[in-house]
């Protein structure tokens, strides 16, 4: 028998005005796997992810999350999906005016019941984790790129979500801190955490993921293990190696 997905994207489709950006999308995700979703500049590769938790709508096609359908869902049924569904911004998207403890300590105040010692607690726990213990203080504005980026993985993670949606990471780190960022993500993965992991740093998918995907002309252009996509001879993979070089 098949394993059954997690999350499940059939036939998504999604367009900007004349600017077609999915045509027919399909992908599977299935527990304790993370997708790595490769592709060019502009091909749509955020808006997938920003489609699968609402924050886009779809044109035609189905989200599919625990065999629900929940592209059509109201906002307030879409809050409960993205405790479980979880966003990991770009840029860490951190509340400025809020010190690290405040910007973690949100979600907790907003969807459980727990009282201030323990979600101090908790705020502790995941400052352990992604390796920045007693940082409760500093301000957005104190922290380096990656820190704030690893502050922004911990508020999307202190909800322990089923799925976390990675948008670039790693984009614009040095090398020492995409390795911070990759540590915390094998540290989730081994906690049975689903994800996909959007990027362009071929050797970050390439030791992360379990699938890696290619999104080209609006469509999954490429599927298969990192071994199949070393070893292969699909033009459109070879041409996506050639470009990534070029930008290096």
């Amino acid at each position: 028998m098949e394993e059954k997905a997690l999350l499940e994207l059939k036939n998504i489709g999604k367009s900007f005005d004349k600017n077609v950006v999915h045509l027919d999308i399909n992908l599977k995700l299935y527990q304790n796997e993370t997708l790595g979703l490769l592709g060019g500049s502009g091909t749509g590769k955020s808006v997938l992810l920003r489609e699968i938790v609402g924050l886009e709508y779809v044109d035609h096609g189905e989200v599919i999350y625990h065999d629900q359908p929940i592209q059509n869902l109201k906002e307030i049924d879409l809050f409960k999906i993205r405790t479980k569904i979880s966003y990991s911004f770009q840029n860490g998207a951190l509340f400025d005016s809020q010190n690290v403890f405040d910007n973690l300590a949100y979600p907790l105040f907003e969807h459980t019941d727990l009282s201030l010692e323990e979600i101090s607690a908790k705020v502790a726990e995941i400052l352990g984790l992604i390796g920045l213990e007693g940082s409760e203080k500093l301000m957005p504005s104190d922290l380096s790129g990656g820190m704030q980026k690893r502050i922004g993985m911990a508020r999307a993670i202190i909800l322990e979500p089923e799925i976390i949606l990675y948008d670039e990471p790693t984009a614009g780190l040095d090398p020492s801190n995409t390795q911070n960022i990759l540590s915390v993500m094998e540290k989730l993965k081994g906690t049975g955490v689903s994800s996909i992991f959007v990027t362009h740093d071929i050797p970050a998918a390439l030791k992360i993921c379990d699938r890696i995907l290619i999104l080209y002309e609006g469509k999954i252009a490429f599927s298969g293990s990192p071994r199949e996509f070393i070893d292969s001879e699909n033009p459109i993979v070879k041409e996506f190696f050639l470009n990534s070089i070029k930008e290096v």
